[in-house]
């Protein structure tokens, strides 16, 4: 199979016109302006391959004449081919001849000698086409098919893939590197090494087998030599090519084995990235895919520093000032971080006691809500969602009312703000609770502006856990905003949906016989403890499960099945559409929640129980 470029997206219609198509759904609007049928899109994957079998056929058949030709016309000692237990440095310093004389970088004169350069689209010892390479790459023979494999999971998977799909898109990969084959003169890549041992994981992944990850480890390791070669070098280090491949290598460190060592490889890489982004300096904004990196680069570093207990680094948190200063859009995506980068510095500050004061800490955690709210309400219009009941139950919809976005990237973003609003607010109801318990507040004004709040964190969790999950049916694919579905359903009012979830139908009811003793529930997770792991080695196997995530519900279900204001009734649920990511995509990660949220221990119940309020409205 050989690479052919990147393919247009659009339909045969706007092909021939040589017009720009907008690629809607059911057809695209030039159709529907001309008054036309519209063809259908094409499948992105299979246009990126051709079948080039019988070519390569051939030019093998040629290779095998040629070589005969030349050993019948006596040309000494065959070539032997070197061991593949030889080191690196041994295998150069011997300097075998054959399959390895492109290793041989000191003489032309004999590399002028091989066959006519092959244009398959990965180059590889075996063809006779792989360019000069450093000493600690020189093991990188991985078969062309086993390349190919790796490359087209990766290209489907990360590249071509819809953008509602995956929270990692490198669909800007074509702007800032070229595959190596149609480059003059094959140049060393590490971007090509490091996509191909992501592919390959990705395989292994789903098929188990031994073959395919020993051949992404190859992969990748030649892929890690050639980007250190190139951080090494001044010129080269501050290259998108070079950025690249450590954004594609931290990936790859995601989709091993979840424990301590691959979390600590995995902030090595986020922390070489982050020191890479400050040597680029504001140069790096010069083009999108250059901001695409550094964003995707801000959002591994924020979740680097979750795990680290560390604020944003002041460096990153500069740049990212200066490019929204630069980059001028009526979408507010770059200003959502801003609260989230004050919840890390909370949180740091928190954990190392420079903030202790019970009445000071509620108040900055009540600041950084109250900042949260301030950049949701300031949502544009093309992103808000809209309410609706479903006529017919189904296991994916809770209480039959579901929210449908008009992207899912939009989704994404808004319950990515809402996890972030749940731990704050799980913070303030620990404290409160902490406070109300501990019998040290004798003034009765002061207690009852503790209930107060306590009452407001409790009711504002809960109605963000009603939207996280009625979002739930949209991320499984049921509801397309521009699907003719949709039209069926009966629109309601954000006050009707809070009213058809209310807090009486979200809670189990209690029984005659419950009783503060009796009646079991646990803390949330808190910025003070975001895993409620027993032991380090857990954290990290936990913290490395929902960072890999590539599902981007994952997180937002585990964070509520964790809730202290989590029902019986909304676990199930939560619990069952984790099970149903692992069934529908074989995502491990998402059935290893569910069994973290099964398997939590219950404690004795040490919430404060205060009436809650309905609050209108679920624009949270």
């Amino acid at each position: 199979m050989v690479y052919c470029g990147k393919p247009s997206k659009g339909c045969s219609n706007c092909r021939e016109r040589k017009i720009r198509c907008d690629q809607r759904e059911p057809g695209c609007g030039q159709c529907e302006k001309r008054e036309q049928q519209c063809p259908g899109y094409r499948n992105m994957v299979d246009l990126m391959f051709r079948d080039e079998s019988s070519h390569v056929i051939k030019k093998a058949k040629a290779k095998a004449r040629r070589k005969s030709g030349g050993m019948s016309a006596g040309s000494g000692s065959s070539p032997e081919r070197a061991s593949s237990a030889t080191p690196p440095d041994s295998a150069v310093q011997e300097q075998p001849r054959g399959k390895r004389r492109m290793l041989d970088t000191t003489r032309p004169a004999e590399s002028s000698k091989q066959p006519a350069a092959d244009d398959s689209f990965l180059p590889s010892p075996e063809s006779g086409n792989w360019p000069a390479i450093p000493v600690g790459a020189s093991l990188y023979t991985l078969a062309p098919s086993c390349q190919e494999r790796g490359m087209a999971y990766f290209f489907s998977r990360y590249v071509t893939i819809d953008v509602n799909s995956c929270h990692q898109r490198f669909d800007f990969v074509y702007d800032i590197w070229k595959p190596v084959s149609l480059l003059p003169g094959r140049q060393v890549d590490g971007v090509l090494a490091s996509m191909t041992a992501v592919g390959l994981m990705g395989l292994a992944n789903m098929t188990h087998s031994r073959n395919t990850i020993d051949a992404a480890r190859k992969s990748y390791g030649i892929a890690l030599n050639l980007t250190n070669n190139a951080l090494r070098d001044p010129a080269e280090a501050v290259k998108d090519t070079t950025m690249l491949s450590v954004l594609i290598l931290g990936l790859f460190e995601m989709m091993t084995e979840a424990n301590h060592r691959t979390l600590k490889a995995w902030q090595q890489h986020i922390d070489g990235a982050a020191a890479l982004a400050k040597l680029r300096g504001m140069s790096q904004f010069r083009t999108r895919s250059g901001i695409r990196m550094f964003l995707m680069l801000c959002q591994n570093v924020m979740i680097s520093c979750i795990q680290k207990e560390l604020p944003m680094p002041p460096t990153l948190v500069e740049l990212r000032d200066e490019l929204a200063k630069i980059f001028k859009t009526d979408e507010p995506s770059i200003e959502i971080s801003r609260p989230i980068y004050m919840v890390l510095q909370l949180r740091y500050d928190i954990k190392r006691g420079n903030i202790s004061d019970p009445d000071t800490m509620v108040d900055k955690l009540n600041a950084v809500e109250d900042e949260f709210d301030s950049v949701m309400s300031a949502f544009p219009e093309s992103w808000q969602y809209r309410v609706f009941r479903v006529s017919r139950q189904h296991p994916a919809v809770f209480r039959s009312i579901c929210h449908v976005y008009p992207a899912m990237w939009i989704a994404t973003i808004w319950n990515g703000l809402r996890t972030c609003r749940i731990l704050v607010l799980e913070t303030i109801v620990s404290e409160l609770n902490k406070l109300l318990k501990s019998g040290t507040i004798t003034d009765g004004v002061i207690f009852q502006r503790y209930e107060r709040e306590h009452q407001k964190a409790r009711s504002k969790l809960e109605r963000l856990q009603r939207a996280i999950i009625a979002s739930v049916p949209q991320h499984f694919g049921l509801l397309d905003p521009l699907g003719s579905y949709v039209d069926t359903l009966t629109p309601m009012s954000s006050a009707q949906g809070q009213a058809d979830l209310g807090d009486d139908q979200l809670c189990d009811p209690p029984s005659e016989q419950d009783s503060l003793s009796s009646t079991t529930s646990d803390e949330g997770l808190t910025l003070r403890d975001l895993n409620q792991a027993e032991d380090p080695e857990e954290g990290a196997e936990r913290y490395m499960l929902l960072a890999s995530a590539t599902n981007s519900i994952v997180w937002p279900l585990y964070l509520i099945g964790m809730s202290s204001a989590c029902s019986n009734a909304l676990r199930q649920y939560v619990v069952g559409r984790l099970y149903a990511v692992y069934k529908e995509t074989g995502s491990t990660q998402a059935k290893t929640v569910a069994d973290i949220i099964v398997n939590r221990k219950s404690s004795p119940l040490e919430q404060v129980r205060l009436p809650l309020r309905t609050h209108e409205g679920l624009g949270v």
